[in-house]
């Protein structure tokens, strides 16, 4: 059995390898989402250690993104969300929020994503 670890780029870009360590010698790495990256620099750093720096410690490094597949055909998505929704309400699974803030505070919530260390999502409240 592969193992497979997950990692926002928050971690790649901050230059640490321990998303590498946390995998075996042939495990994946997927990378997902672009919060954490700050600028080209950080963009091009982060696909150099994902592929190239993973290859390099016994890894597979791979991107996933959700707007690229969805574009390409939605129907998967179209039926995996009754089942998430499902999970959801079940509490089989359970985000984590790492806050809840009105709606007249999206400027903060967007300035501690840009600052990173953001553990879990920031929620919007009306």
């Amino acid at each position: 059995m592969m193992e497979v670890l997950h990692v926002h780029p928050s971690s790649l870009c901050a230059g640490e390898s321990a998303w590498s360590r946390a995998t075996r010698r042939g495990g994946q790495i997927v990378w997902y989402g672009f919060m954490g990256a700050k600028g080209v620099l950080d963009v091009a750093r982060s696909y150099f250690d994902l592929y190239a720096g993973a290859r390099m410690r016994g890894r597979r490094g791979t991107f996933y993104g959700i707007t690229a597949l969805y574009r390409k055909d939605p129907r998967p998505l179209h039926e995996d969300l009754p089942k998430l929704f499902s999970l959801l309400a079940d509490r089989k699974i359970v985000p984590r929020v790492a806050a809840k803030l009105r709606l007249d505070q999206a400027r903060e919530a967007n300035e501690r994503l840009e600052r990173g260390g953001v553990d879990g999502k920031i929620v919007l409240v009306a």
